[in-house]
């Protein structure tokens, strides 16, 4: 009997394990690295008033951080820091109430994840 055939089987069985460990740790480290992104984004959007209206429209942080991407959340924060309605903004988020709203640039998106989460 030849052994052949199963060192064979033996050999792509252990270039399959090697194969899936090197993906997993791959896998891995871009799990980690789009966490750090999204702590980053969860610390810039903590100070602007990007945080405050999306309290104002009952949608959490991290659902928000979660659920957006990369590109939507740093075009949300652009829209946000080049704000020209600032004054009314601060208003409206004071207000205790249901507010309008729409003047926000970022109210149509802001909408829509209030629709999805809810």
């Amino acid at each position: 009997m030849t052994y052949l055939p199963i060192i064979l089987l033996v050999l792509l069985a252990l270039v399959i394990l090697v194969v899936a460990i090197v993906i997993f740790i791959a896998i891995l480290g871009d799990f980690r690295s789009g966490l750090s992104i999204r702590d980053a984004f969860a610390q810039r959007v903590k100070y602007l008033r990007l945080d405050k209206m999306l309290a104002k429209r009952n949608i959490r942080r991290e659902d928000y951080l979660h659920t957006e991407s990369v590109t939507n959340i740093e075009n949300q924060i652009r829209n946000c820091e080049s704000c020209s309605v600032i004054k009314q903004c601060d208003e409206a988020l004071k207000e205790g109430g249901p507010a309008d709203l729409s003047f926000c640039p970022n109210d149509e998106v802001f909408e829509s994840i209030a629709k999805k989460s809810h």
